[in-house]
């Protein structure tokens, strides 16, 4: 399983939380993750996901890059490399 329980440490939004709960099972069922692959499944606005998207980002959870298609996929970091909103604010 690729969830790892340091999410919930993180102090993060509930839509950040739910969307990294998300990007897991989609990694894991192998399905790239993409906004529309994501959005198939999130229950809230497409604005929403972004937000979360972006939070996890910021705090380095995930990464994107862009597939040979130029299509944005959102990756999974290792959780060392993860930020707490403090680290993140010092930066």
């Amino acid at each position: 399983m690729l969830m790892n329980r340091k999410i919930f440490a993180l102090d993060l939004s509930v839509e950040a939380t739910s969307a990294y709960i998300l990007i897991c099972t989609l990694a894991e069922s192998g399905t790239p993750v993409t906004i529309e692959s994501a959005g198939s499944f999130w229950n809230d606005s497409p604005e929403a996901l972004t937000r979360a998207l972006e939070e996890l980002n910021r705090h380095r959870v995930i990464y994107d890059t862009l597939d040979s298609n130029q299509m944005r996929q959102y990756l999974l970091n290792p959780p060392d490399r993860w930020e707490t909103p403090t680290e993140s604010n010092c930066k």
